[in-house]
């Protein structure tokens, strides 16, 4: 897609506070030194006092659910007040369209509030700027933030299959597991400084994977201690992580009393808040777009949203429904998602073009319990039928060379905390023989690919998260026996800041027949998507997809480089 430049945080517009901190002061002199330092305690106590006593724009700004002619933006103010958005393809604002909200802004959604912009141009770079205002007082004016984002390639009309009519190249990053196991905001990095890394690809746009925060976690200043090896000539060095601190509690200890409605809602918006206020992770959203999913920790570990109780470790616990209830309304209220158009359906599906069409599924709201036995009397569930439905039929009628499934746990990688008394939390059975092996969500996905199967689907693409590490894994299998196998890729990443799995690296479950092309532990990490056109040389284009995983600097990680051709 076309490039774009780098947004700068947005100009917080405080006169009084930049008149104060222009006040001379004397140089190379020690009383200088200490002028300087209570003018700076001086800006920052008036700043606290601004920002309680004025209108200011609090966590940033986001754009999300882009299509080729409408994008959802995102903000939070810190009171009642109205969303303003003007927008326009110039960055200079020259011939700019103003929007604002018809409700105030106020507690109901913690002062967060969406914009849809519609009527966009496809495959075009948009600016915006985003305030709030108070309506019954017209001095009453926040700061602006300003951001951008670029609108996805329309469907060639003319059924050419010609990437180039519709866009130069496809980019994106994904990945999810952010702030987990007290792995948040680094002191010495001064946050989530893998969005540095993320925000200098820039992507066409960021699918949000899931686990993007740990509500069922904490943030102390003293984190983890881990080890890493700093040199090839050096030994291992022990280290202890050091956090950003945050006084949220988490929604899973004992003595959060879920019937307590207001205190769990509090929890919910106090982790999205802490997460939301990053300042690498608030640049990154200002100059790309964003897919929101989940999984469990943005309401908690390994949860069903339609269960009667969390686990059977806490059958007799009050309040179930609270958490789940008030957890998805916090996901909501802090993501830019069109809630119009997905009638609140956490699953959609967006097309980039005549390449790409993104699925992205929601693997909480509708699963059976993960301690139930996956038998055909059961008929164990993990997306519900109606969902299930949905994606076939997406799927059948693309006409996109690549279908890129966005789900939130893993195929053949097993997983589930307690698994042998709770179940399996993700498709796969396991290599266990224990009470785990019957509980995956094998015979549904089995269910899936025959009917990819039958209508012979090519060109599939799994992105997942939840196992805190990266894999690229090929399968290839003959699901409905008529001698023609179904070839697709699955592309593991994550965390981007939580506790880093694969060390050892755990074996695959064998029932889909997958090969392990790459698999590394031990690292925050994203993954990077290119489909980009490679024309042979009989002059046919070939969009192939291009994946390769980066580290928490940006860096390619060795190996992990993946081409794969359309069939």
């Amino acid at each position: 897609m076309k490039e774009m430049n780098a947004i700068s945080t947005g100009t917080v517009e405080m006169n009084t506070i930049q008149a104060q901190l222009s006040n001379p002061c004397l140089v190379f002199s020690i009383s200088s030194l200490l002028c300087i330092v209570l003018l700076l305690v001086s800006g920052v106590t008036m700043y606290h006092v601004y920002a309680k006593d004025n209108l200011i724009v609090t966590h940033g700004i986001a754009s999300g659910d882009v299509t080729d002619q409408s994008a959802i933006i995102w903000s939070r103010a810190n009171k009642n007040s109205q969303m303003n958005v003007m927008y326009d393809t110039d960055s200079g604002f020259k011939n700019p369209t103003l929007v604002n909200t018809n409700n105030i802004v106020n507690s109901t959604t913690d002062y967060t509030s969406a914009i849809r912009l519609q009527f966009l141009e496809p495959n075009t770079i948009y600016y915006y700027k985003v305030w709030f205002s108070d309506p019954n007082n017209t001095t009453s004016v926040s700061n602006s933030e300003y951001g951008k984002f670029v609108t996805a390639p329309t469907v060639n009309p003319t059924g050419t299959n010609d990437l180039n009519a519709s866009a130069e190249e496809i980019t994106f990053v994904w990945s999810g597991d952010l702030g987990g196991q007290m792995y948040c905001r680094n002191v010495n990095d001064g946050g989530y400084s893998i969005f540095r890394a993320m925000n200098s690809l820039h992507p066409d746009f960021f699918v949000a994977n899931g686990d993007m925060i740990y509500a069922d976690g904490t943030c102390p200043y003293e984190g983890p201690k881990y080890t890493m090896n700093t040199t090839t000539t050096t030994p291992n060095e022990n280290f202890t992580w050091l956090n950003i601190p945050a006084d949220f509690e988490s929604i899973s200890n004992a003595s959060v009393d879920w019937t307590n409605k207001s205190k769990v809602r509090e929890i919910f918006q106090d982790h999205w808040k802490y997460n939301r206020n990053d300042p690498y992770f608030k640049d990154f959203l200002k100059n790309t777009s964003m897919y929101s999913q989940w999984d469990d920790h943005e309401v908690i570990n390994d949860f069903g949203s339609e269960w009667p109780y969390w686990n059977l470790f806490n059958v007799n616990r009050s309040g179930y429904p609270n958490i789940v209830d008030e957890g998805t309304k916090a996901f909501f209220h802090y993501s830019p998602i069109h809630t119009d158009q997905s009638d609140n359906n956490i699953y959609r599906n967006f097309s980039w073009g005549d390449h790409l069409e993104l699925f992205i599924t929601d693997a909480r709201s509708y699963r059976d319990q993960n301690h139930i036995v996956d038998t055909p009397k059961n008929n164990k569930t993990l997306f519900g039928q109606k969902q299930l439905d949905w994606l076939k039929q997406g799927l059948s009628v693309s006409n996109a060379t690549w279908k890129i499934i966005s789900n939130d746990v893993p195929i053949s990688i097993p997983t589930g905390s307690n698994a042998s008394i709770l179940g399996r939390d993700g498709v796969a059975d396991g290599n266990e023989t224990d009470f785990s092996a019957y509980t995956g969500f094998e015979r549904e996905l089995t269910d899936l690919l025959t009917y990819i199967d039958d209508q012979n689907i090519e060109n599939i693409v799994f992105i997942t998260t939840d196992v805190h590490f990266p894999a690229f894994i090929r399968y290839d299998k003959d699901f409905n026996g008529d001698d023609d196998n179904v070839t697709f890729h699955e592309l593991v990443s994550g965390p981007l800041s939580a506790i880093r799995g694969g060390s050892p690296f755990p074996v695959l479950d064998k029932t889909f027949n997958p090969t392990l092309l790459y698999g590394e532990g031990n690292l925050f990490n994203f993954g990077y998507v290119q489909i980009r056109d490679l024309s042979g040389s009989d002059g046919g284009n070939k969009p192939h997809v291009i994946a390769e995983f980066r580290d928490s600097k940006g860096n390619p990680r060795q190996g992990s480089y993946l081409e794969i051709a359309p069939k």
